[in-house]
């Protein structure tokens, strides 16, 4: 094993190649971390990049085994790869239910059980939820993306619980609608001025937002917060 981290924390961000994934990595990079971008496609050239889909467990593991040969483990995982259904209820068909989930939760699930054996003391799992867990479907997703975003609000809680004795903490961050790749088809003008004339702070949420947010929650200045759940969403869900 060759530890080329050189005592910095060493990251893992899941969904990295764009969007609100890369945003995460650039800033806890900038935070000095040495962070590993995984993502199933997009990414660019670097020196930590994992090429793999979080609903194949196979695929993961051989992930972990490279950051481990590399970094010797792993001190913050980001779980934000995910995916959206928009429209009714009925719109979505089943093939598109079971890849929310595969997803959404799937991902989750696979990434906690193959990461946290190598995570170490002192360590931060951090989630991606969204406005839609409390909001079924929040401004552009639906019941069915809401429901498993409100079941990743709910896993977040029972991690803590469970991972807090080996010093490892768990949050997630609920972030109003953001114009990323996987909104902006849905992101109309009208849902566009639907959802400005619901947020306080008169803009949609950036990026940046989200990922300011996640170096705190990831940092030491967090170092007593577990199992919460930080809205990141102009007032969304108080409008």
């Amino acid at each position: 094993m060759v530890n080329t981290s050189a005592g910095k924390r060493v990251a893992l961000v899941t969904g990295a190649a764009r969007g609100i994934g890369l945003a995460i990595s650039q800033a806890l990079e900038k935070d000095g971390c040495v962070v590993w971008r995984l993502d199933r496609e997009g990414l660019q050239s670097g020196d930590r990049l994992l090429r793999a889909d979080v609903r194949m467990r196979d695929q993961l593991l051989t992930a972990a085994q490279g950051l481990v040969a590399m970094d010797g483990g792993l001190d913050i995982l980001v779980n934000n790869a995910g995916t959206m259904t928009t429209g009714p209820h009925w719109q979505t068909t089943p093939e598109d239910f079971q890849t929310l989930v595969d997803t959404n939760l799937g991902g989750i699930f696979h990434a906690v059980q193959v990461f946290v054996p190598h995570m170490r003391r002192g360590g931060s799992i951090l989630n991606i939820a969204s406005v839609s867990a409390e909001r079924g479907g929040g401004a552009v997703g639906n019941v069915w993306y809401g429901a498993t975003k409100a079941a990743v609000v709910a896993l977040t809680s029972g991690l803590a619980r469970e991972l807090g004795p080996l010093g490892i903490r768990v949050n997630a961050i609920s972030p109003a609608v953001i114009d990323t790749d996987m909104t902006h088809a849905a992101l109309t003008p009208e849902v566009r001025a639907r959802s400005l004339a619901r947020l306080p702070l008169g803009r949609l949420a950036e990026v940046g937002d989200v990922a300011d947010a996640t170096v705190f929650l990831c940092s030491s200045a967090a170092r007593f917060i577990t199992g919460a759940t930080l809205r990141v969403d102009g007032g969304f869900l108080t409008a």
